[in-house]
C-alpha cells in the first residue's frame, strides 16, 4: 500500500465515526422525550418482538446435505456467507467506508473519491442537523426526564396499586431475603443497600450481562462444534480456554465493582463504622456476596461446558472445583486490594478502578488466571500415552492452591485488619 493510504484511511474513519454519533444522540432524545407515552411504549415493543422474531427465523438453522469430499464444507461456508449479504447494501455507511479504502487500495482513485464525498456529505448534513435542530427538543427532554418519576405511570393497574399503597410496603427482594434462613438483618440490609445501588447504576448491571452473556453464547454453541472434536488434545484445549475466558470475565468483573464496594461508601462510611456490625464484618459480608453471585455464574457456565463436551463426573468436578477456587481468590483479591487503598474523594466507580490499585488488581488478576490455566493444564493427560505422574499432579495441585492462597487470602486478611483500625 502507498503511503497515502493510511492518512485516507484515518480521515474515512474519522468521517463514518460522526454518522452512528449522530444517530444516538437522535435515538437518545427521542427516547427521553417519548419513553412516557403508551403508544410509543407499545411500538418499542412490538419492534422488538419482531426483530426477535426476524432474527430467529433469517439464522435458523438448516441441515446441510452430504457430499464427498470437500462439498459439504463448501456449501456450509457458502451458506453462512450469504446471511452477511445485507452488509453490502449500498446505502450503509459502512459500505461507502469500505469501498472508498477497496478502491483507492486498488488505484480507482475516482470512485473512491466519490465515496469519500458521499461520507462526508452526509455527515456534515447530519452533525449540521443535530447541532442547530436538536437544541430545542433536547432540553424539552432534559426536563420531561428529570420531573416525571416513573415512565409506566399512565397504566391502570400500576396507578390502582399505587393508590392502595398508603403505607411503607416490603419490596419483594426484602421479603424473600427474610425467608432466607441464617440471615441476620443487618446483613440483609447491607446486601438490600448494596444491590439497589447497583440496580440504579445502569452501566454496571449492562457491561456485566453484556461480558457473561456473549460467553454464554459461545458456551451454548460448543454443542454444535464439540461432535468434530475427536482428539483429547483438542477436547481439553475447549476446556481450558472456556475456563481462561470465564475466569477473564469474572477478573474484569471483579476489578470494575468489587474492587471500588468499599470505596463507594465514601464521606458516608463513619456511618456504617459506627453501626454495630463493624467495618470488619461489613467487608466480610461485601466479600461473600460478591462470591456467591460470581458463583452462580462462572460454576453455571463452566458446568454447562463440560457437559456439552462429554465430560465425566470426575473431570468435570476438576473444572468445577478450579472455578470454586479461582472465584474465591479474585473476589478476595479485589475486595482486599480495594479495602488497602480505598479512594473515598471519587464516586464514579470507573474512576476509582483507574488508581494505583485497581491496575494492581487487574495486573495480578491476570498473571493469576494464566499461571492457574497452566498449572491446572498440567494435571491433566492431553494423549493418551502421556500420564502424568502422582507426584507431578500433587505439585502443580498445590502450587495452584498456594498461589491461591497468596492473592485471595493474604490481601483479604490485610484488608481486614486495616479496617480494624481505621480512623474514621
Amino acid at each position: 500500500m502507498a503511503w497515502h493510504f493510511y492518512p485516507l484511511s484515518v480521515l474515512l474513519i474519522a468521517l463514518f465515526i460522526v454518522l452512528p454519533g449522530v444517530a444516538g444522540c437522535i435515538g437518545a432524545v427521542v427516547v427521553a422525550r417519548f419513553m412516557d407515552r403508551r403508544s410509543f411504549q407499545i411500538a418499542c415493543l412490538v419492534g422488538l418482538i419482531g426483530l426477535g422474531i426476524a432474527a430467529t427465523l433469517w439464522y435458523q438453522s438448516s441441515p446441510i446435505p452430504e457430499e464427498p469430499g470437500g462439498g459439504r464444507m463448501v456449501s456450509m461456508m457458502e451458506r453462512m456467507m450469504s446471511r452477511t449479504r445485507f452488509a453490502q447494501f449500498p446505502l450503509l455507511p459502512s459500505y461507502w467506508l469500505t469501498s472508498a479504502m477497496i478502491q483507492w487500495g486498488e488505484g480507482a482513485l475516482a470512485a473512491s473519491g466519490f465515496f469519500l464525498l458521499v461520507l462526508l456529505s452526509n455527515a456534515l448534513f447530519f452533525s449540521s442537523v443535530v447541532t442547530s435542530r436538536l437544541g430545542p427538543f433536547f432540553y424539552r427532554a432534559a426536563a420531561e426526564t428529570q420531573s416525571r418519576g416513573s415512565v409506566f405511570w399512565q397504566w391502570r393497574s400500576r396507578n390502582a396499586r399505587s393508590a392502595k399503597a398508603t403505607v411503607y410496603r416490603v419490596s419483594w427482594p426484602e421479603r424473600f431475603l427474610q425467608r432466607v434462613p441464617g440471615m441476620s438483618s443487618d446483613v440483609r440490609a447491607l446486601i438490600l443497600k448494596d444491590a439497589r445501588m447497583f440496580w440504579r447504576d445502569t452501566t454496571q448491571w449492562v457491561q456485566t450481562l453484556m461480558l457473561f452473556g456473549l460467553l454464554a453464547v459461545y458456551i451454548f454453541n460448543i454443542r454444535y462444534f464439540s461432535e468434530q472434536l475427536s482428539s483429547r488434545f483438542w477436547i481439553y484445549l475447549v476446556a481450558f480456554l472456556n475456563l481462561g475466558a470465564c475466569s477473564l470475565n469474572l477478573a474484569t468483573l471483579t476489578t470494575r465493582f468489587v474492587f471500588p464496594q468499599f470505596s463507594l461508601e465514601g464521606k458516608r462510611l463513619w456511618i456504617v463504622g459506627m453501626s454495630p456490625s463493624g467495618l470488619s464484618r461489613v467487608v466480610a459480608i461485601k466479600f461473600w456476596v460478591a462470591t456467591t453471585l460470581s458463583l452462580v455464574l462462572t460454576l453455571g457456565l463452566i458446568l454447562v461446558s463440560c457437559i456439552f463436551l462429554r465430560f465425566d463426573n470426575q473431570q468435570t468436578a476438576l473444572f468445577c472445583a478450579a472455578t470454586l477456587v479461582i472465584t474465591l481468590t479474585l473476589n478476595g483479591m479485589a475486595v482486599g486490594l480495594g479495602t488497602l487503598y480505598p479512594n473515598f474523594r471519587e464516586e464514579n466507580p470507573s474512576k476509582i478502578v483507574s488508581g494505583f490499585g485497581g491496575t494492581l488488581c487487574l495486573i495480578l488478576s491476570f498473571l493469576y488466571i494464566l499461571a492457574s490455566v497452566v498449572l491446572l493444564g498440567m494435571t491433566v493427560s492431553w494423549h493418551p500415552a502421556a500420564i502424568p505422574t502422582q507426584l507431578r499432579i500433587g505439585s502443580c495441585i498445590f502450587a495452584f492452591l498456594g498461589l491461591s492462597w497468596l492473592l485471595g487470602w493474604m490481601p483479604l486478611r490485610m484488608g481486614l485488619h486495616r479496617v480494624k483500625t481505621l480512623e474514621v
